[in-house]
């Protein structure tokens, strides 16, 4: 059986690492304002010790969902709102 310590070491080398990249405005057509949040993942390669970009998201403040469509264009997928960088 594990003891606590070696649970969390395990846990630490296994599960992403996440950060927080970018925090910006988007407003919709109707003028609605949303606070956007970019992550990045990066994982621990088990070979190398190495950390390996993975995935990146996006949510807003409010936890929802964010689709990226382009640099300046994201889609609310809740609301289906179109929500450009301002």
């Amino acid at each position: 059986m594990l003891d606590r310590h070696s649970i969390l070491n395990l846990w630490r080398y296994y599960m992403p690492r996440e950060v927080e990249l970018d925090r910006f405005t988007g407003k919709t057509d109707e003028g609605k304002e949303y606070t956007i949040i970019e992550f990045q993942e990066y994982i621990q390669d088990r070979n190398t010790d190495a950390e390996t970009v993975g995935l990146k998201r996006w949510t807003t403040s409010e936890e929802l969902h964010v689709h990226y469509i382009d640099s300046k264009t994201f889609k609310i997928f809740e609301t289906g709102e179109i929500v450009r960088k301002i």
